[in-house]
């Protein structure tokens, strides 16, 4: 499965849904973290860390997709070392609004310090 969803903590103690990507996501792949993240649902407005693997694709529909959960999470902090994904993912999430509560990292110990500060 190219998204494995875990349920984790900050630094600090804060609840939080951390995401690790990996493979082809799909819009179904995406559509099965979103579904997490919806009202009434286990993540809906949680902390959330994506750990996105090198070499990692998102399919046009499953960016499309990323750009529609807007609200459904407090903020989202993405690490991942390829600068060309990290570029991409960053355009995905200016597109759709996020920018304020979107982020992506590097490294995982300065995203967890950055949702810690939320």
């Amino acid at each position: 499965m190219p998204i494995q969803i875990q349920e984790g903590k900050t630094p600090k103690g804060q609840r939080m849904m951390r995401s690790l990507v990996s493979g082809s996501v799909t819009l179904k792949d995406a559509q099965d973290m979103g579904a997490q993240l919806q009202p009434g649902q286990p993540y809906h407005q949680a902390l959330v860390l994506c750990v996105v693997a090198k070499g990692t694709e998102y399919s046009p529909e499953s960016r499309k997709y990323f750009g529609t959960m807007r609200g459904a999470f407090k903020c989202m902090a993405t690490v991942v070392d390829s600068a060309v994904l990290r570029a991409m993912i960053n355009f995905m999430h200016r597109l759709s609004g996020n920018a304020e509560d979107f982020r992506t990292f590097t490294s995982e110990s300065e995203a967890l310090a950055w949702l810690d500060s939320k």
